[in-house]
C-alpha cells in the first residue's frame, strides 16, 4: 500500500531515465520536490536520527526521501540503536518488486539541496547475517545528475559497496561535456577492510566535486582517515551535482543470497561551511 501511495504521490516526477552501472544493470534516475526552506539551518542541509515514528506509516515524513516498494523494506528499529530511541532498518528480498530498475531500500537527498561542497557523516550496522556476494550491493551512493541531451547510462561518481566479505569504495570521473555513452575516463576501486559484523561503523565523507585536479574527497572509518585524495578528479563534467543516497540497492543476485539488512542511524549532510565534529555520527 506504502508503494502504491508513494509511486501516486511522486508519479508527477518521475523522468523515465537510466544509468547504467558497470556490471550492467540499470537504476531509474528519480526527480524529487525541493524540500522546505525551513528544514535547512546553520551548516547543516538535512539530518535523520530516524526519531520520528511517523516514518513508519508516511514514507516522507523525515527529511529524505524513502524509496521502497514493500512494508518489510523499511522499520523503525528499537533493538539495535546508534543513538537515541530508534534507528533505520533496511531491507530487501530477492522476490520484491523491483524499483526504478533494482531491488533496493534508500532514502535520498533532494537534488535541489545539492552543493559543490559537502559534509556527510552516517553509522552503519552489518549483522551477523549479513553475507555478500561477487555482485555485491551499494549501501551508500553519490548519484549524478545528468545534463540535457547527456547519456543517462552512467554509474555513480562515488559508492560505498559491498562485495565478497569486503567494503569497497568506488570512484568515477570524466571530463565530458556531454557524455555520449556510460563509460568514465577514470575507474578505481579502494579496498575498505572487512566488513565489521555486529557493531556500529561510523562514517564520515567529505568531497569538493570537480571533474578537474581541484577535487577533494576525505574519508574517515571509525575516526580514522582511510582516503584522502587532494587536488584530484572525483566526480563527472555536469552542470548539477551528485546527491545522497544510503540504505540499500542491489543490481543482481546469485544463487548464494536471497536477504540482505543492514542498519543506519545518525545521517547528516552539511554544506561548504561545515565540518567533521558537525556531521560526524553522535555530533549533537
Amino acid at each position: 500500500m506504502k508503494y502504491i501511495c508513494y509511486l501516486l504521490l511522486f508519479s508527477v516526477f518521475i523522468f523515465l531515465q537510466g544509468y547504467q552501472f558497470s556490471i550492467g544493470k540499470k537504476q531509474t534516475l528519480t526527480f524529487f520536490p525541493p524540500l522546505p526552506i525551513d528544514q535547512i539551518s546553520s551548516n547543516l542541509i538535512l539530518e535523520e536520527t530516524f526519531e520520528n515514528i511517523a516514518l513508519e506509516t508516511n514514507p516522507q515524513a523525515g527529511n529524505f526521501y524513502l524509496e521502497y516498494a514493500k512494508n518489510h523494506n523499511f522499520q523503525l528499529e528499537k533493538d539495535i540503536v546508534r543513538k537515541g530511541a530508534t534507528a533505520g532498518r533496511f531491507e530487501i528480498r530477492k522476490n520484491d518488486p523491483q524499483i526504478w530498475g533494482g531491488h533496493r531500500s534508500e532514502m535520498s537527498q533532494a537534488q535541489s539541496t545539492t552543493k559543490k561542497e559537502g559534509w556527510y557523516g552516517f553509522s552503519q550496522f552489518f549483522p551477523t547475517s549479513y553475507t555478500t556476494d561477487a555482485t555485491g550491493e551499494i549501501i551508500a551512493q553519490w548519484h549524478v545528475q545528468a545534463d540535457e541531451g547527456e547519456a543517462t547510462n552512467r554509474s555513480p561518481s562515488n559508492a560505498l559497496i559491498a562485495s565478497e566479505g569486503k567494503l569497497k569504495w568506488m570512484l568515477r570521473w570524466d571530463t565530458d561535456r556531454i557524455m555520449e555513452n556510460g563509460h568514465s575516463d577514470g575507474l578505481i576501486y579502494i579496498d575498505l577492510g572487512t566488513i565489521p559484523k555486529d557493531k556500529w561503523v561510523d562514517w564520515v565523507v567529505h568531497i569538493k566535486y570537480s571533474h578537474t585536479n581541484t577535487g577533494v574527497l576525505e574519508v574517515w572509518k571509525d575516526g580514522k582517515k582511510v582516503i584522502d585524495r587532494q587536488n584530484l578528479p572525483n566526480t563527472y563534467n555536469d552542470e548539477k551535482y551528485p546527491y545522497f543516497k544510503f540504505g540499500i540497492y542491489k543490481w543482481e543476485w546469485t544463487p548464494t543470497s536471497s536477504q540482505k539488512v543492514i542498519y543506519y542511524d545518525e545521517v547528516r549532510i552539511g554544506n561548504e561551511n561545515s565540518s567533521y565534529d558537525e556531521v560526524k555520527p553522535g555530533a549533537n
